[in-house]
């Protein structure tokens, strides 16, 4: 077998390892993190593209902020499982996003999905407001700590992969799914 050809074989296992991985198992969303929609899924992609695109405005807001990551979690895990229908390219790039994000305010990235959902809601509805929910990020979920945490929480930047992985979601689930492109449109005459 020439290189090229082993190289080819080995892509293909690889994709084919991917697409048969079983995927995570099901996730909820707190009430905090699903209001004013009519079901979770809806709260969530629309809430995450909102804070997403635009995380200038939750600066000094870290609940909210911690609530935008909660959606995306749960999206990351919930979009791609097909329970929902086929969102294509959706599913790759909310995991992708989910990892952005989990690299910018240091969550461990192997940490359960439920886990960080749930954490982060506690902390975003913590009785006493901002000075009691570092308490409630564990640092075996949040290795940087609850104070780290939460001080970026308050202060998250622009994430590009989480910006146009929840704007492609909200327009696959606000629209369907893309239309194919027909590149033959694009010759010359």
């Amino acid at each position: 077998m020439t290189p090229r050809c082993a190289a080819l074989a080995a892509g293909l296992a690889l994709l084919a390892g991917c697409a048969l991985a079983p995927p995570e198992p099901p996730v909820t969303l707190p009430p905090v993190a699903a209001r004013g929609a009519p079901a979770p899924a809806t709260a969530a992609v629309r809430g995450a593209a909102a804070a997403f695109s635009a995380p200038e405005r939750l600066h000094g807001r870290p609940a909210l902020a911690a609530i935008a990551v909660a959606q995306l979690e749960y999206l990351a895990v919930e979009l791609p499982s097909g329970r929902w229908g086929e969102v294509g390219m959706v599913s790759p790039s909310l995991l992708a996003a989910r990892q952005e994000v989990r690299g910018a305010l240091g969550i461990s990235s192997g940490a359960d999905p439920q886990a960080v959902i749930d954490s982060l809601a506690a902390a975003a509805t913590a009785p006493g407001g901002d000075p009691a929910a570092p308490a409630l990020l564990p640092r075996t979920l949040f290795p940087l700590g609850g104070e780290e945490t939460w001080r970026r929480l308050g202060r998250l930047p622009r994430l590009p992969q989480a910006n146009a992985a929840t704007l492609r979601a909200l327009r696959h689930w606000e629209f369907g799914p893309e239309e194919p492109f027909d590149i033959s449109s694009l010759r010359r005459f």
